[in-house]
C-alpha cells in the first residue's frame, strides 16, 4: 500500500446530520456477525497497522505542523509505540479469546491523537464496531489520519468523525455500549455524565499532579536528565508527565547543579534553536505563560517564549512553595518546578490530600525510600528511576484513580475492558435429586434440606472447642 503524499490539510468537520446515520449503519453491520470470525478481526487489526508503518512519514510531518515535533518525539512517543501496542494484541489476542464466544455486544468511542489508533485495534480484536471521534485541536494529525483510513479498514465496522463542541454534543448524545476517553478531568465529567443518560460504562484516561520524591542521595544527573527529557517531550502535555519535585531542603542546590549540566547538553545552542514541541493551542500558551509570570519561584534554566510560535522553553523552577500558583492544578506544559521539603511526610501529606494522580514517580536506589513512597500515596502507576515509559509498556496495565480516571487501556487489561465475560449455565437433569426442596410445597423437612446446603461458619472467637469440632464430620 502507497503512502499519501498529502501531509496537510484543513480539517473537515462531520455533518452534524451524518453521525446518526453513521451509528447506525455500523450497528447493522456489527449485528450482522461481520466481524465474530477471529481471522478478520487479525486481518482488520494488521492493515491498522500498515496505515501507521506506511504513513510513517506523512503522520510525523503533521505532528511537525501541529505541534512542533520532531521526528524522533513523534516516531518513539506515538507512532513506533502504537505499533508496538497493536502488535501485542495482534499476537495475544486470539489466547484471550478462546474462552469466550466471538462477536461481544459493544462499540465505543474515543478521542485522542493516535492513541485512538491503539484503542481501535482493541475494538477490532474484541470484535466490535466503533467510531473514532478526532481532536481538532490537532487538524493535521486528524485530517492525515481521516484522508488515509478509508483505504485500510472497513468503513462499515470503523469510521472517524471530526469536529468541535456541536459535532461532540451529537456524538454524546446517542447511545454506545462503552466510551473511551482521553484527556483533561474537566471534560471527562462532561463525557461521564452524558454517557450517564443512557447507563453507558466509559473507561477514562486523565492525568493529574504526577510528583517526583527525589531521594537525597540518588544520583542527581540521572535524575535530572531523564525528568527534563520528560518535561520537554511533546511540551510537556503527555498525561503521564512529570508536574512536580519534592526534594530535600539540603538536596535542592546540588539537584539545580544538575539540570543546569543536563539542559546545556539537551540544548547546546540554547532551546530556541533546538528542535521543542509549542502549545496546542493558543489558550494552552497564554495559560502557561500566565503561571511563569505569577509564580513566585525562580527560574533556573529556560523561560523563553514566542507567542507567535505558541512557543515556550523548557523551564525549571526552584524555590517553589507549596500554595505557589504553579501548584494549584496540573501544569500540562513545559514547566517543572522544585519544591524544597524538609521533610518527606509533609510531602506525603500534601499529596495524598488531593487528586489521586494518573503516576507517583520515586528517584532512588534505596530499597526503604522506594517502599515508603509506594506505600503511603495513591495512583495509578508506580515508576522508579524513570518517567513515561509505563505508557510503553503492552503488559502493564495502564489506568488512573478518581480524578486521574479509572479503567485501563493496554493489552489484556483493556481486552477484557472492552468485552463482557458473558456466563453461561446448562443444568443436568440430576440436579433436581439435589435441590428438590426448592420446589413447592414448601415443608419444614424442606428448609432443614436447604439449610444444610450452607457452607461450615468458622466462630468469631475460636477456642480448642472450635478447632475440635472443626475436625468433626458433625
Amino acid at each position: 500500500m502507497s503512502s499519501s503524499n498529502r501531509t496537510t490539510s484543513v480539517l473537515q468537520y462531520t455533518s452534524i446530520d451524518e453521525i446518526p446515520k453513521i451509528r447506525e449503519h455500523l450497528k447493522a453491520t456489527y449485528n450482522s456477525g461481520r466481524l465474530r470470525p477471529l481471522e478478520y478481526r487479525k486481518q482488520q487489526l494488521l492493515r491498522l497497522v500498515h496505515l501507521l508503518e506506511d504513513n510513517h512519514a506523512v503522520f510525523a510531518e503533521a505532528f511537525k505542523v501541529d505541534l512542533g515535533r520532531h521526528a524522533l518525539e513523534a516516531t518513539a512517543a506515538e507512532l513506533n509505540g502504537t505499533v508496538m501496542d497493536l502488535m501485542h494484541l495482534h499476537d495475544n489476542f486470539e489466547m484471550w479469546a478462546k474462552p469466550q464466544k466471538p462477536g461481544f455486544n459493544l462499540k465505543f468511542w474515543a478521542f485522542s491523537r493516535l492513541l485512538e489508533e491503539f484503542q481501535r485495534g482493541a475494538a477490532i480484536v474484541t470484535g466490535n464496531a466503533c467510531v473514532v471521534k478526532m481532536s481538532e485541536l490537532t487538524p493535521n494529525v486528524s485530517a492525515a489520519l481521516t484522508e488515509i483510513f478509508p483505504r485500510y479498514l472497513d468503513q462499515d465496522l470503523f469510521r472517524v468523525v471530526n469536529g468541535g463542541i456541536p459535532e461532540t454534543t451529537a456524538v454524546l448524545q446517542l447511545q454506545w455500549d462503552h466510551i473511551v476517553f482521553t484527556g483533561s478531568p474537566a471534560v471527562a465529567r462532561i463525557i461521564a455524565t452524558a454517557a450517564a443518560k443512557h447507563l453507558t460504562p466509559t473507561t477514562l484516561e486523565l492525568g493529574g499532579q504526577c510528583p517526583v520524591f527525589c531521594d537525597p542521595n540518588m544520583d542527581m544527573y540521572l535524575t535530572a536528565k531523564r525528568l527534563l527529557w520528560s518535561k520537554a517531550l511533546n511540551a510537556g502535555q503527555t498525561c503521564t508527565t512529570v508536574n512536580h519535585i519534592f526534594v530535600p531542603d539540603e538536596a535542592q542546590d546540588a539537584l539545580v547543579e544538575a539540570f543546569s549540566k543536563v539542559y546545556k547538553e539537551f540544548f547546546p545552542e540554547g532551546p530556541e534553536q533546538a528542535p521543542i514541541s509549542t502549545l496546542v493551542t493558543d489558550v494552552a500558551f497564554k495559560r502557561i505563560q500566565g503561571l511563569l509570570e505569577k509564580t513566585k519561584g525562580e527560574i533556573v534554566c529556560g523561560g523563553q517564549s514566542d507567542e507567535g510560535r505558541r512557543w515556550i522553553a523548557p523551564t525549571i523552577l526552584k524555590n517553589v512553595a507549596l500554595d505557589d500558583v504553579v501548584m494549584e492544578n496540573e501544569l500540562f506544559g513545559p514547566i517543572l518546578p522544585i519544591v524544597p521539603i524538609k521533610d518527606f511526610q509533609d510531602a506525603i501529606n500534601w499529596t495524598t490530600s488531593r487528586a489521586h494522580p494518573l503516576a507517583v514517580y520515586a528517584f532512588t536506589d534505596d530499597p526503604k525510600f522506594k517502599e515508603y513512597v509506594f506505600g503511603n500515596t495513591h495512583s495509578g502507576q508506580f515508576i522508579v528511576n524513570d518517567t513515561n515509559i509505563q505508557a510503553t509498556i503492552p503488559i502493564l496495565p495502564f489506568g488512573g484513580v478518581g480524578e486521574s480516571g479509572y479503567g485501563m487501556v493496554k493489552g489484556h487489561y483493556i481486552f477484557d475492558t472492552l468485552s463482557h465475560l458473558r456466563a453461561t449455565c446448562e443444568s443436568p437433569r440430576f440436579v433436581d435429586m439435589i435441590m428438590g426442596w426448592r420446589f413447592p410445597p414448601y415443608t419444614d423437612a424442606k428448609v432443614k434440606q436447604a439449610a444444610a446446603l450452607k457452607p461450615r461458619i468458622p466462630p468469631l472467637n475460636p477456642g480448642w472447642g472450635s478447632k475440635l469440632r472443626s475436625w468433626l464430620p458433625f
